[in-house]
């Protein structure tokens, strides 16, 4: 008998799970996670530390969690190519979870980022020995995991004040000396140098295979994503059941119901109502942990569609999530000369932005939500793909129109966002006469994830860091460069002193460095600023006023992403004209401090920009091509007054 027909054995007990862990010291009363994993919960204590796992049995035999030997683990998990890493290892495991357990206590020095980087699948992951804390993710963050060092807490929830462990970081934190690591995994240098329409359809079919369980329960919009894996599970021979949730005269009901009716498939619906959301709004928010009005206008489809789920056996949801981010599937990405790096730009947040969000709903009644376009070597390949496959989904489109050969009308429906296809936003702005954000805020009475502003003191900058705030965002510190250079590439410089007063102004901290302004080294300053308010003030992201620079932009993101913080554009890519008349709309005041431009002359200068002058910025842009906004550098503006101000 052969090595490979020996381990062939080891994988008869083979099983399918999702869970939640949760780790804290003895003692301390964390909320249950028993609606994550009810079949059973295990815990063990080490160290005076509580290791908990609660378990949601998907197929087969249990493998009991905690494990123990060196060190502790505990692991939310699907590996979909544990057993091939155990014959490459020589490791005898019952599942997944094993696996990586004895994969680690088998290192001398324990090296994360080479065992991620040959994972495939989803996951969250705690390992403990000696003394050290080792917590990690899957790199896109389908799989949930958050912490705080003090008190020390690790949870699949949102709970207490706990921040959310950035996908593509390790964190090593030593509970004797209190010392803590980052480690940096940079998944998207991974990306190959060219891909196909053959290999996509090929990596996409094989994600739906390795993902699905028997009568798979698909979440259907009627949109091309979710029809895609519809067609897909029953050509490998499932019949899917199919769950979509609606309210009156929605547009997705009525494309669900016609391509059901069509292919043979059955459709399960649920509406729902303005009463409906009334009596079950605080405990959406609840569960999203957010009152940002864009997340809970989304969460309400999936809240019903999931509720309705329980009907059926099977624990498993699949959902279309991430087709948009590796497809160009938002209307945004038509302005890109570079699509790529605003699908990348998508899928660094996406964590953040969307999978928590549906984690949590589906996990509210015991089902795992299964992401196949977020699928490891799908990402990657697709980021790879020529830019002209990519616009409006043009590849996933020609697979259903080649591969599965339907009508025009279902593989060419428009993109329409589940709020709006839904109209499920339309209710839940009908829940308050007056504003819908403050509304939300005083019926769930926290605010969202704490953020760091880049602040110049211009308009841009004071503009998005009131947009975030209006989404009921925390803004816990304002973080601003002073650069010596006045023509940096990188920093707004004109009257970047008076950032003080409009610090006291919004009593908000500030995080003022300095810089020589060299091209690129300046960079190293906007690191050390923005770890100096990741450690201060425990921010998890960072809001910045960019419009259009590309060049700002992909320096922010990449330096933020390092450091384990998302970065929020609130008016990437705006109408320029509209976003100089909604500053004065909401009693924005500002100057111009700086102009270079035909046709600013020094009359311009140090006087407050009214609706006149932004008529006069639009002649300016037809006779000279002047960005009405100042993109292209014409003026540096300073902001007098504004709402935000005390």
């Amino acid at each position: 008998m052969n090595k490979n027909e020996k381990q062939f054995k080891l994988f008869i007990i083979y099983y399918r799970s999702m869970c939640g862990i949760s780790l804290c010291i003895y003692g301390y009363n964390l909320p249950s996670l028993s609606h994550r994993g009810p079949d059973s919960e295990s815990s063990l204590i080490k160290d005076n530390l509580q290791f908990t796992h609660n378990l949601l049995s998907i197929v087969g035999e249990n493998v009991k969690q905690p494990f123990e030997d060196q060190g502790v683990f505990l692991a939310n998990c699907e590996i979909y190519n544990w057993k091939e890493l155990c014959i490459k290892y020589d490791i005898k495991a019952r599942n997944d979870a094993e696996f990586i357990f004895k994969y680690l206590e088998s290192q001398d020095k324990i090296e994360i980022t080479k065992l991620m980087n040959e994972l495939d699948g989803d996951y969250a992951c705690i390992y403990y020995r000696d003394n050290t804390i080792y917590a990690f993710r899957d790199p896109l963050g389908v799989f949930p995991l958050f912490y705080s060092l003090n008190p020390l807490i690790f949870s699949s929830e949102r709970i207490e004040e706990l921040i959310e462990l950035h996908p593509r970081t390790i964190l090593i934190h030593n509970v004797k000396t209190k010392k803590t690591k980052i480690k940096y995994n940079d998944f998207f240098s991974l990306i190959p140098s060219s891909s196909s329409y053959k290999e996509i359809n090929n990596l996409l079919s094989k994600s739906v295979e390795k993902r699905i369980v028997d009568n798979p329960i698909i979440l259907f919009s009627g949109g091309i994503d979710s029809q895609y894996l519809a067609l897909k599970s029953r050509e490998l021979g499932y019949e899917p059941t199919l769950i979509t949730s609606y309210s009156k005269d929605s547009e997705d009901i009525k494309y669900a119901r016609d391509f059901s009716n069509e292919y043979s498939f059955k459709l399960n619906e649920i509406e729902f109502k303005k009463e409906n959301i009334e009596k079950d709004i605080k405990k959406i928010m609840e569960r999203i942990s957010s009152c940002d009005s864009v997340k809970v206008g989304i969460a309400i489809p999936i809240y019903y569609a999931c509720s309705l789920s329980q009907k059926f056996k099977s624990k498993v949801i699949f959902s279309g999530s991430g087709a948009d981010e590796i497809f160009g599937g938002y209307h945004r990405f038509k302005a890109e000369n570079e699509i790529k790096n605003e699908l990348i730009s998508s899928l660094r947040d996406i964590y953040e932005r969307d999978l928590y969000r549906n984690n949590s709903l589906a996990m509210t009644f015991s089902k795992e939500m299964r992401v196949p376009y977020l699928d490891k070597s799908l990402v990657l390949s697709s980021l790879s793909l020529d830019r002209k496959e990519l616009y409006e989904k043009k590849i996933l489109r020609d697979i259903l129109k080649n591969e599965f050969k339907i009508n025009d009308k279902y593989y060419m429906r428009p993109k329409k966002a589940a709020q709006y296809g839904t109209k499920s936003m339309n209710l839940l702005r009908s829940l308050s006469t007056k504003n819908i954000t403050s509304h939300l805020f005083n019926l769930h009475r926290k605010k969202n994830i704490k953020l760091g502003a880049l602040y110049t003191g211009g308009k841009d900058s004071a503009y998005a860091l009131y947009l975030m705030k209006q989404r009921n965002y925390e803004i816990s510190c304002l973080i601003s460069i002073k650069s010596k250079n006045q023509d940096s590439y990188m920093y707004h410089t004109p009257e970047i002193d008076r950032v003080k007063e409009h610090a006291h102004k919004m009593n908000i901290p500030l995080i003022l460095i300095e810089t020589s302004g060299e091209k690129e080294e300046e960079l190293k300053q906007l690191k050390e600023a923005l770890e100096k308010a990741k450690e201060k003030y425990k921010i998890e992201g960072v809001i910045t006023g960019a419009l259009f620079s590309e060049y700002q932009r992909q320096r922010i993101e990449t330096i933020s992403d390092k450091i384990g913080l998302r970065v929020f554009f609130p008016l990437w890519h705006v109408d320029q004209e509209l976003h100089m008349r909604r500053l004065l709309k909401d009693k924005f005041k500002f100057i111009f401090t700086k102009v270079a431009a035909e046709g600013l002359d020094n009359s311009w200068l140090n006087r407050e920009i009214t609706e006149k002058d932004i008529e006069e910025l639009i002649k300016l842009n037809k006779k000279y091509g002047v960005n009405v906004a100042g993109e292209g550098g014409e003026f540096e503006s300073f902001v007098i007054d504004c709402p935000l101000f005390k």
